[in-house]
């Protein structure tokens, strides 16, 4: 069946989303872009510039939340490795 390998796709994309912390958000900055441009063809200008908007914010939440996540498991890899009572 030609639908299956669709549905594994689907179930690895929910995957990343749910390890990284801003996937839910990369995700949702994708839907909305698309959205927006389903939008604006046909013709509703309006109603695609609000949903391109929502998109960057949810964009700005991802890259955020990465970049917290990635300062933190880096502070933390240190601290493991350099411990105070080694030596």
């Amino acid at each position: 069946m030609r639908g299956l390998p669709g549905r594994c796709r689907l179930r690895e994309i929910l995957a990343w989303a749910g390890e990284n912390p801003g996937g839910p958000f990369a995700l949702a900055f994708m839907a909305l872009l698309l959205m927006a441009a389903v939008a604006l063809a046909r013709g509703s200008e309006d109603l695609a510039n609000r949903l391109a908007e929502y998109a960057y914010y949810s964009l700005v939440a991802a890259v955020l939340l990465e970049l917290a996540s990635t300062i933190l498991s880096r502070d933390g890899g240190e601290e493991e490795e350099g411990g105070e009572d080694s030596g």
